[in-house]
């Protein structure tokens, strides 16, 4: 062995990460079309995406909409799901300001 130490992740081998996230612990409302909103808890944001923990059991590609503290709804799509988590990237990134300020709030 070479020494090497790393985290094991609880997320797909296979997803690719289109911006860096950053953890955080925020409530906030997911719903799916035609659905009333249920609370989530987001445990890691970016730019494209976020990682919620959750009791729903979504199929991958189901179009949700995210409500974050503040904030309009935003829309996502379901890339995967594991047990209790789930990720999801958003349609429209969300502008880097805007992650800054959800940043501050779950820290």
């Amino acid at each position: 062995m070479s020494g090497l130490t790393g985290q094991l992740s609880t997320e797909p081998f296979d997803e690719v990460r289109q911006a860096a996230r950053t953890e955080v612990v925020l409530g906030a409302g997911l719903r799916q079309r035609g659905a009333s909103a249920v609370t989530v808890q987001i445990l890691d944001l970016s730019t494209h995406g976020f990682r919620a923990a959750t009791h729903l059991e979504l199929p991958v590609g189901t179009d949700v909409w995210l409500k974050l503290p503040g904030l309009e709804t935003w829309h996502s799509r379901v890339v995967w799901m594991s047990g209790h988590l789930l990720g999801c990237a958003f349609v429209r990134p969300l502008h880097p300001a805007v992650l800054q300020m959800m940043v501050n709030k779950g820290h």
